[in-house]
């Protein structure tokens, strides 16, 4: 009886352990990555492109689907909903995480989401109406300081990445430029382009897009795809910004696949594919960690959180 037990006991371990071994073969069905707006905007392409690249360093069939509306909070509370095994991630930008939470109720919060890695960036830019009076950033401020109130700049809307941006380095500079918010870009650089506003906070990917007027990048150093473009920093302001994103997951993620999805988001930022991409649209590769990309979106919370409580009063 004693030995029947014991064999007993040895086949249920070597059950277990084949389990484990299988669960430890992630991932061995097709990944999908969700985006929280509509196919073809910046966000969506980055998650294509870093797809692609994924799905070879993985071995595994991902498919980009996309859910948009609510500025980005119908898609990104899916994915805090979605079965935490690895199998349903996302591509997500910052702005559904450290801003819409401030603007609204959301069905989901940053304490929602397994950190998986930051993958891109796009510095923030200030273009120029193409008549513009003004050649360099300089110029803009000491205009503005001189005449409070008279300049426009326009934004893609209400709590976006760029109009705290703006409003970020306005309270720096401590002058008075009005805010027109657009719905979305592509109003937003009619605007500018018609002469209807005197400038536009864009991300650099769009001021690639549409060839605009920029008189400064909000960044630490000058970008390849426009090395004659100064930085805030290079004309004396303290003032960075960029719209950035990263994969996220479902809260609960086992630690084995949470381990495998950093280490594919790694390998992905250091493809050369994958910045060959990205550069064309004006953006970059940055890969920050499990914790560090965790960290930012906390910061990013906090300061953005301040910010929104000021503007939108």
């Amino acid at each position: 009886m004693l030995k029947n037990i014991t064999k007993i006991s040895v086949l249920a371990l070597g059950f277990a352990m084949g389990a484990t071994g299988v669960m430890a073969e992630y991932p061995e069905r097709a990944i999908t990555v969700m985006v929280p707006f509509p196919a073809g905007g910046s966000t969506d392409t980055m998650a294509r492109a870093a797809a692609d690249v994924m799905s070879g360093i993985l071995d595994a069939d991902i498919a980009v689907t996309n859910v948009g509306g609510g500025a980005g909070t119908i898609g990104t509370a899916q994915i805090a909903r979605s079965r935490p095994d690895g199998y349903t991630i996302g591509v997500i930008p910052a702005a559904p995480l450290v801003n819409q939470p401030h603007m609204r109720e959301t069905p989901y919060s940053i304490e929602d989401f397994d950190y998986i890695c930051a993958l891109f960036y796009s510095p923030q830019a200030l273009a120029l109406a193409p008549n513009s009076q003004f050649s360099n950033l300089s110029e803009v401020i000491e205009y503005a300081r001189e005449n409070p109130g008279v300049l426009t700049y326009g934004s893609p809307g209400p709590g976006s990445l760029p109009h705290l941006a703006m409003e970020m380095f306005l309270e720096e500079t401590g002058v008075d430029i009005e805010h027109v918010p657009f719905q979305g870009d592509g109003p937003g650089v009619t605007a500018l382009m018609g002469g209807h506003i005197d400038m536009y906070m864009a991300i650099f990917s769009n001021v690639s897009r549409y060839d605009l007027n920029a008189v400064a990048i909000f960044a630490q150093d000058r970008v390849a795809a426009a090395p004659d473009l100064p930085t805030s920093i290079e004309e004396g302001f303290k003032t960075t910004a960029s719209w950035w994103g990263g994969i996220f997951a479902p809260k609960g993620l086992p630690e084995d696949v949470k381990a495998t999805l950093s280490n594919a988001c790694q390998k992905t930022a250091e493809n050369d594919a994958f910045a060959e991409t990205l550069g064309k649209l004006g953006s970059f590769p940055r890969y920050l960690d499990s914790e560090a990309v965790r960290q930012e979106v906390v910061q990013s919370s906090k300061t953005n959180g301040a910010i929104l409580k000021r503007v939108l009063k």
